[in-house]
């Protein structure tokens, strides 16, 4: 077993004691990779992302599916990992909340603070560079954490119990994961989610850690194939026409890799949205 696999907050301190910062160190743990020149592979990592729209599988109608599911009208939401906020926007147009987003990448959140003015909603949502790890906002603050395919990075686990005072009696939390969907997923699969998120759950796990964290499960539902096209289509075509450019790119070759099991497995996993209520 990994490091990461047996204690990732160790692993995640052993991470800044290489040089990386907390906000390199997450996406490490995130990506789950072992590298010497983390410099150069997060550059190029970045330089993949940066120009796409959407950093991981996401949708309106799944962000709407989701929030449709909720049993109360929140006033006052929690967006953690936010990334360029299109389930921010979505979010604002839906409800009548004051919305916190927070993210720790701040070109991610330059693109949100644009779309805040393109909607007029700089009274209602606001933008905030943070970690998902520090959220100093004291107790009982917020009716609905919502949480899109982030979540992962700090842990499910750790993140429900750190979360969960955050939220008022009876609040929710609102999470997409990604989770086994078979019992018996095929050996290549095994092995890309063991080195790349050793933490892939079933999704009758997910619900144990869920209640064990002091929330009770009311709806589950996984992200539509068309969910994932948006996202790895695009993230394909952006790695392809930056691989001639990077010949010997890790990180350009490990998303390649990526894209083609999203491609040949998917249906063996896939994101799974969580809606539960705090008791």
């Amino acid at each position: 077993m990994t490091l990461s696999e047996i204690a990732p907050d160790a692993h995640i301190d052993w991470l800044k004691i290489q040089g990386f910062d907390e906000k390199q160190a997450l996406r490490v743990k995130w990506l789950s990779k072992d590298m010497n020149e983390h410099e150069t592979y997060m550059q190029d990592f970045m330089e993949v992302f940066e120009t796409l729209e959407l950093w991981g599988p996401s949708s309106k109608e799944d962000t709407s599916k989701a929030y449709s599911l909720l049993t109360s009208h929140p006033t006052h939401i929690l967006e953690i990992g936010c990334g360029k906020g299109n389930s921010t926007i979505t979010l604002a147009n839906l409800s009548k909340a004051k919305i916190i987003a927070i993210d720790n990448e701040q070109s991610a959140l330059v693109q949100l603070q644009l779309k805040i003015k393109q909607h007029n909603l700089k009274g209602s949502v606001s933008a905030q560079c943070m970690s998902m790890t520090e959220l100093n906002f004291g107790a009982d603050k917020f009716d609905v954490i919502w949480a899109e395919a982030s979540a992962y990075i700090m842990g499910v686990e750790k993140a429900l119990a750190n979360w969960q005072p955050l939220l008022k009696t009876h609040g929710f939390i609102v999470f997409s994961d990604l989770v086994w969907l078979t019992d018996n997923p095929s050996q290549d699969s095994i092995e890309h989610w063991k080195n790349d998120y050793p933490d892939i759950q079933t999704i009758s796990t997910r619900k144990s850690q869920i209640e064990q964290a002091g929330f009770e499960l009311k709806h589950t539902f996984t992200v539509s194939e068309q969910t994932w096209q948006s996202y790895y289509q695009p993230l394909e075509k952006r790695a392809n026409e930056l691989a001639s450019e990077r010949v010997n790119s890790q990180a350009i070759l490990d998303i390649k890799n990526e894209v083609n099991l999203y491609k040949s497995r998917l249906g063996e996993f896939g994101y799974q949205f969580f809606i539960a209520q705090k008791k």
